[in-house]
């Protein structure tokens, strides 16, 4: 009964595909920060990860924020409800701005102290702390794009995200150019230019996002701009159902960041390779987030709409398209294997290195895709406390397996990075028992 039903591969296709392209585009930041810091030396690549990975872990709490927001904003959507759309896009945002500012102060104050705790090499230790005060500063920004982003996807209205995106990425190339060498005029800051060329690029995302909104006429249906009428009652429930997701996300980052500093422990050049094969997974991965984007919202539509069993045939179609993508774009990568690895660095060693943890790699973002999209559908029944368990529950695996990895078994750097494979065998089985459990039915967001 519950795969008997159909869902058109159309519609998933146009909700996920601008999020695809604008997630190529975000990777190309990732991309370009790699290729050009891989042209200074190893300490600035793999401190680069580093940062990258402890900021990314300070703004997961604003990803995880808007997907709740984006769960209830596509509920209402379905609902037909407009208005409350612009009060919760409203309430959201007066939320993440104060929260934002406070997590800055804080890590402002206290990062340095946190990295140079957990950072073994005083090298990487230094070089890291060198990116992360200046690529803090992006974090407002961070908090805001991820809102504006919850509600074009809540409401379907996705190529926006890939046109922004796009623009970001050709901004922060040009800074990084400018500002990592020295073109131009501009002082050659290496590590330190690739950081405030990606916080500038964050700030021309906040200023189009908002401007489009304000805008758009389309979007006066919604009320976004209407006088705040403050409800604690809307607050408490937006933060009910994002409060999980935040925390949930938070502590999926944090545990990569776990995997980084573990690395780091193997040594420096492990470190640097493993920078390259986080760029590299992150391609392989690109159709993922859209995918994953597209079913939380689709899901959520259909119990707006009191189909809740569309639900299984949403998941069957969309994992068969992220396995065909993923797999498509893992031969690519082979094929040209050499080329593409000799973009990101000029140094023989790690050229030669790289290129023998793809095939792990590949496993692992196969195993990690399935289990993703498969969370994604937790998330979109509204039943965030429930993917905050299995956040917690598949996260402690994951650590106890890479600590035992480097510290107890004493793997090399090859078969270290098939913990994320197993991060996702765990992540899919969790969400596959919830979901057949039925529990989710009657959810109200």
């Amino acid at each position: 009964m519950f795969f008997s039903k159909k869902i058109k591969v159309s519609r998933v296709w146009n909700i996920a595909y601008p999020i695809i392209i604008g997630n190529l585009a975000q990777n190309l930041l990732i991309f370009a920060d790699t290729a050009f810091l891989g042209r200074i030396d190893e300490i600035a690549l793999g401190a680069s990860a580093l940062g990258g990975i402890f900021y990314l872990a300070a703004i997961m709490l604003g990803m995880g924020f808007s997907i709740g927001v984006q769960v209830i904003i596509a509920r209402r959507y379905g609902e037909e409800q407009y208005q409350d759309i612009g009060r919760v896009l409203q309430h959201a945002l007066l939320f993440v701005v104060p929260f934002a500012l406070l997590l800055f102060l804080l890590l402002r104050h206290s990062g340095h102290d946190i990295l140079a705790f957990l950072i073994k090499s005083p090298k990487v230790s230094e070089a890291t702390n060198l990116f992360f005060n200046d690529r803090i500063w992006g974090i407002l920004f961070a908090f805001v794009n991820y809102i504006c982003q919850a509600f074009f996807i809540g409401i379907a209205r996705t190529k926006i995200i890939s046109m922004v995106t796009c623009i970001i990425v050709a901004v922060n190339v040009l800074l990084d150019w400018l500002m990592i060498f020295g073109h131009w005029g501009f002082e050659a800051m290496g590590i330190r230019g690739a950081a405030i060329a990606s916080v500038a690029a964050e700030g021309v995302a906040t200023l189009i996002y908002l401007a489009y909104i304000y805008r758009n006429k389309k979007f006066g249906i919604y009320r976004i701009f209407k006088k705040v009428s403050y409800s604690a009652s809307l607050m408490l429930q937006i933060i009910k159902i994002s409060m999980p997701a935040s925390i949930q996300n938070f502590i999926s980052v944090a545990s990569w960041f776990t995997f980084f500093i573990m690395i780091e422990k193997i040594g420096e050049q492990e470190l640097a390779i493993s920078n390259i094969g986080r760029s590299l997974y992150a391609i392989f991965l690109l159709p993922v987030w859209g995918f994953a984007s597209a079913v939380n919202s689709l899901v959520s539509y259909s119990i707006g709409c009191r189909k809740p069993l569309l639900i299984f045939p949403i998941l069957r179609t969309v994992i068969i398209l992220t396995i065909i993508c993923v797999l498509a774009l893992e031969l690519i990568s082979f094929v040209f294997s050499g080329f593409i690895i000799s973009i990101y660095t000029n140094i023989p060693e790690l050229n030669e290195a790289t290129f023998g943890i793809m095939p792990t790699i590949c496993i692992s973002a196969l195993f990690f895709a399935v289990g993703f999209i498969c969370f994604n559908t937790v998330s979109g029944t509204g039943n965030t406390h429930i993917s905050l368990i299995i956040e917690i529950f598949t996260t402690l695996c994951y650590v106890a397996v890479v600590v035992l990895a480097v510290d107890f078994w004493h793997w090399g750097i090859v078969y270290v990075w098939l913990a994320d494979g197993i991060y996702g065998i765990f992540m899919m089985i969790a969400a596959m028992i919830y979901l057949l459990s039925g529990k989710w039915i009657g959810k109200k967001v």
